[in-house]
């Protein structure tokens, strides 16, 4: 009996131990799922497409980007629920997704981490104009600051 009685309380123990060192580790938190800004929708259909390089061309540029419409850069959702768009130096079309990344800037780029070299910063949205930079420096320095400008407007 004096046995019985020993095994049942380090049986005890060891229920009451593992309780314990489960109580003392913190649950690591969920990271929040961050929507993009912006959704595929919203960049779907024709636009004028121009580029700067220096800030102060941005006005020149978006009208530029404007007349462009004659023969404009379309934009189609992807089979997978992205957009169909060329990625830097590819002459073929990608689909890529919008992302958001933990500073709260959305990205357009290939499925993955937001932030990468291939994805896009996606800014000055509104219904008829967008505004894209590369991450990658190389990318960014030879394509420069990227304005699409829809063409009829909604």
């Amino acid at each position: 009996m004096g046995i019985a009685r020993c095994g049942g309380a380090l049986a005890l123990a060891g229920v009451l131990a593992a309780f314990l060192a489960g109580c003392g580790e913190t649950p690591s938190p969920t990271p929040a799922i961050v929507a993009p800004a912006v959704s595929a929708d919203q960049l779907v259909g024709k636009w004028g497409l121009a580029s700067y390089h220096k800030d102060e061309d941005r006005a020149r540029t978006m009208k530029e980007a404007a007349a462009q419409c004659n023969k404009p850069y379309v934009i189609n959702k992807g089979p997978n629920g992205g957009l169909m768009m060329y990625l830097a130096d590819s002459k073929e079309l990608s689909e890529v997704v919008l992302k958001a990344g933990p500073s709260g800037q959305t990205y357009l780029g290939p499925p993955g981490d937001a932030g990468t070299a291939d994805d896009r910063i996606v800014s000055n949205v509104d219904p008829n104009s967008f505004t894209t930079i590369w991450v990658d420096p190389d990318n960014a320095s030879r394509y420069g600051t990227m304005v699409y400008e829809r063409c009829g407007k909604r």
